[in-house]
Order: structure tokens, then sequence, then C-alpha cells
């Protein structure tokens, strides 16, 4: 059984809330981990109302400081903490982030130091490499410093259970040999495991957040199951965002199609297409066809 990516839109708004889209964070659940990207004001609450534990959470990944991104932080760590967090907590974020996530446990007072935490500032390259999984980073070009993040599911060989059962075996020790890619001798027949093993695919998720179009965010995405990105402004104001340091929808939509993505996930829209972000769809639709922008809590599983 293929274990899924849960991808949960916590927040899909941008600089200033409205009722509808409140400030960026997405949760990517995969088995036994939680990584929270980026905690926009009242994040936590947007976990009570998906019915999510936030106690659950692993790692945090920022992508940067500027207040939109990060100002529900505080509150969700105290919750954490009131709520008997037990976890070693991972924090990951641009230069700056370690004094940063310092103020912030500041303000929670003596009680902070409760939590366990580790905090790494990253750049480029590998920074989690655990079992089945990695996540990688690379720069933005952005008006502070500003990461994105790719989360990868390596490719793994799967026993093939359908073939197991036709072929009558049972279930015993000898499954787990097979697993192996050993021969065994089963009712005195001979089976090579090899023959009962396929291939599962890699599956990658990228984030990007608030950046102008550049070739470090194509490669991080290149080949990705789901792009997640920005797209503040429209094209019509292509010059704003450039001068922002932001995607339009078209930008973003390039970096979908030169990465050869198999899909792409439009948020942190501007106020001003509150009711009408079907525009965005639109703009974005006319360079890469596989777009959505989902609501607020919407959930994508892959």
């Amino acid at each position: 059984m293929v274990e899924k990516i849960k991808l949960n839109f916590l927040g899909t708004g941008s600089a200033i809330p409205t009722a509808r889209r409140n400030h960026p964070a997405v949760l990517l659940r995969y088995k036994a981990e939680s990584v929270l990207i980026d905690c926009g004001e009242g994040t936590q609450r947007q976990f009570r109302k998906a019915h999510l534990n936030p106690c659950k959470i692993t790692k945090i990944l920022i992508s940067h400081w500027h207040g939109d991104h990060v100002l529900g932080l505080p509150g969700l760590l105290q919750t954490m903490m009131l709520n008997g967090y037990n976890k070693k907590l991972e924090i990951y974020g641009p230069k700056g982030t370690s004094a940063k996530v310092r103020q912030f446990f500041d303000l929670l007072g003596r009680k902070g130091q409760d939590l366990d935490v580790k905090v790494k500032e990253v750049s480029r390259g590998k920074i989690v490499d655990e079992g089945d999984f990695y996540i990688e980073v690379a720069e933005m070009d952005h008006d502070a410093p500003a990461v994105a993040y790719s989360f990868v599911v390596k490719e793994k060989m799967r026993l093939d259970k359908a073939k197991l059962k036709k072929m009558k075996v049972p279930n015993s020790p000898l499954v787990g040999e097979l697993v192996k890619g050993k021969t065994v001798e089963i009712g005195g027949k001979k089976i090579n495991g090899k023959k009962l093993m396929y291939k599962e695919d890699a599956r990658k998720v990228v984030v990007v957040m608030d950046t102008r179009y550049n070739e470090g965010a194509v490669k991080l995405a290149k080949g990705a199951d789901l792009l997640i990105s920005e797209a503040t402004y429209s094209k019509e104001e292509q010059e704003i965002a450039d001068e922002y340091g932001h995607l339009s929808s078209v930008g973003a939509a390039k970096i979908a199609k030169k990465a050869k993505v198999k899909g792409l996930v439009l948020m942190h829209l501007s106020q001003r297409y509150e009711a009408i972000p079907k525009v965005i769809l639109k703009e974005a639709k006319e360079v890469f066809k596989d777009v959505i922008i989902p609501e607020d809590l919407d959930e994508v599983e892959l």
C-alpha cells in the first residue's frame, strides 16, 4: 500500500489576510512526519478548524522572516508547549532564523525552555535525510533572505502482494526473505523474490514562496509531482511583482512549465483578487494547464 502525502492548505492568502484567505501556512503529512511550511498569523486556529493536532508537528520550515509568514509561530509554539509537546522540534529557515527563533522564545518566557528545539539556518542542498524521504532547499530572490523547499519520498521496491496471493505463498518469515530479493523454497517450488518486486516511483512536492522568477526555483522543482507556488499578482502587475520580489500568475506558471512538473498549486494571492481568483487561474493556465487555486483548509493527496 502506497503511503500518501497529504497537504493541508491552512492559509492561502498573502500580506493582508481576508475573510476567505488566512496568512500563509501549509502542512505536509507523510507517515509519522508532520511538516509545517510557514506559519502566518492565525495558523493555530486553522489547525483547529481543520481538525489537525499541532502537537504532531515534527518540523517547521520557514521560507523567510516577513510577518505574514511567521507571526503565528509564537502562539503556535505556546499552544504546543501548553499541550505537553514531547518531541524534538526541528525548525529550519534562511539566514537570521536562529536569532528570530530566540526572540520568539523570549516572548514565551521561562516556560518556552520546556520545548526541545533544534534550529538550523539553511541555504542550499539536502538538509534532512531520514529513511525513505529527504528535504532539499534552495535560495530564492526576495528582498529578505528566502529559501524554497523540496520534500522527496524516495523510490523504493515493493513486494507484489497480488502475485504472492496468486502463487499461494503463505504469510510466514519466508515472505521477509522474498522482500530482500532472495530465492526461497515453498512447497517444493523455488520462488525468486526479485521477480515478485516492483518499483514504486519517487514522489516530490516543492514549495516556493516569496521570490522573483529565478533558475534556482526551476532547478529545485524539476520533475516535481506538485509545485506549490506563490502567485501574488496578475500578469498585468508584473512590474510591481518584480519590484517587490514576487511571482505573478504567469511567473509561477513559467517555473512549472520549465521544470516540467506534473501539477501546480497557486496560493499567496493578494487581497485585491479576493473576489476574482479565477483571473489568476486563467492567466496561469495560458502557460501551464494543470493548475488549481485551493481555498483555505482544502486538502490535496498524492
